[in-house]
């Protein structure tokens, strides 16, 4: 959308925000609560905050830190409690209600790169280096592997919460605990950077280095390739159906139709508005809305299964660094520049020409 007119923007398709906080430094992660009434937020120097979401305001409490910054957040299925990780070699689990730490785990090596709760389970995996670790309720490890090829770049359970995949170089490796004796690899001789598994389990697509995105079929093994993405991927999501994964790489937002054989040999639909590279890419979990935001601090809503327009858009105060959904029409976007702001689509439907 090149010269954009801000007042137009402002006029036209605004999308308010409900509340923002300014929390002082990059906002590297965040994740909503179950209930979606907490924010829990890392930043790059390794604060950890906890912010309560009170609808149209906010109060947030610093809670503790990683020494040497911080890396990721996630909680638990039940709200109970929630996990972060950072640049000490640490992932530290917190109560959910007090805010208070709960333990210090030894990850297996100095960069805790993410944690992740099954989404079924109260357990969690992280990745250290080469090495992945499974943690029962007692934060006790009952499964370990280091049989990576390189520092792991991302994890994520199957949506039955039976398997971890991780990604790395030359490809992703699969564990099932106590049903394989090695993980299963799925090769492929490139950087991989990111993972996102389909909602039914079918599939998992990797954005990689080398400026494509991977497809492959868990059952099979057998693997696709898109590509023409004019930077390395680092943005995925798939829609609730499993249908249609969007892809980031670039100023345009991409969906690939993967039903039937998968997207390989398929044109994407393309989306542009976009003037500068994405950053974030994200579909709603409970509904058909498609966010993105860019290097220039744009946001913009979509809906994309209906038409290419976009539907409502914000001038952010700068680039967004995460943006997560939660259920019920909300989602947070945290900032390069400290802030946290927090939409609710439903309360702003009267600004929207769906």
């Amino acid at each position: 959308m090149p010269d954009l007119d801000i007042s137009e923007l402002k006029k036209k398709w605004l999308l308010p925000e409900s509340w923002s906080v300014v929390l002082g430094d990059y906002i590297i992660d965040l994740a909503w609560s179950p209930g979606a009434s907490q924010l829990a937020v890392v930043t790059v120097e390794g604060s950890i905050f906890l912010i309560n979401d009170q609808g149209d305001s906010a109060q947030f409490q610093r809670i503790g830190e990683h020494a040497g910054g911080a890396n990721s957040v996630c909680w638990r299925s039940d709200g109970a409690e929630f996990v972060t990780t950072g640049h000490d070699g640490l992932a530290k689990v917190w109560d959910g209600n007090s805010a208070q730490k709960l333990c210090s785990l030894k990850a297996g090596d100095s960069w805790v790169s993410k944690a992740v709760y099954s989404p079924c389970r109260n357990v969690f995996a992280t990745a250290a280096g080469k090495h992945l670790k499974l943690w029962n309720e007692q934060y006790e490890v009952f499964y370990e592997s280091a049989s990576h090829s390189s520092t792991i770049a991302d994890i994520g359970w199957n949506p039955n919460g039976s398997a971890v995949a991780a990604a790395a170089y030359n490809g992703v490796t699969l564990h099932v605990p106590g049903k394989q004796r090695q993980p299963r690899k799925y090769s492929w001789k490139g950087s991989s950077l990111v993972l996102a598994w389909s909602p039914d389990s079918k599939y998992i697509a990797t954005g990689e280095q080398d400026s494509t995105v991977h497809f492959w079929h868990v059952k099979t093994g057998e693997d696709a390739q898109m590509w023409g993405f004019p930077t390395k991927v680092q943005e995925l999501s798939w829609d609730t159906s499993g249908r249609w994964l969007a892809t980031g790489g670039g100023a345009s937002v991409c969906l690939w139709d993967c039903s039937g054989k998968g997207p390989e040999g398929r044109k994407p639909r393309v989306y542009d508005a976009h003037t500068n590279k994405l950053t974030q890419v994200a579909f709603q979990p409970d509904g058909k809305l498609l966010a993105s935001t860019d290097n220039d601090g744009f946001l913009f809503l979509w809906d994309p299964l209906k038409h290419a327009n976009v539907v409502s858009a914000n001038l952010l105060s700068s680039t967004a660094s995460c943006l997560r959904w939660c259920n019920g029409g909300k989602f947070a976007v945290g900032q390069q520049n400290g802030e946290v702001a927090s939409f609710n689509i439903r309360s702003a439907f009267k600004h929207i020409n769906l």
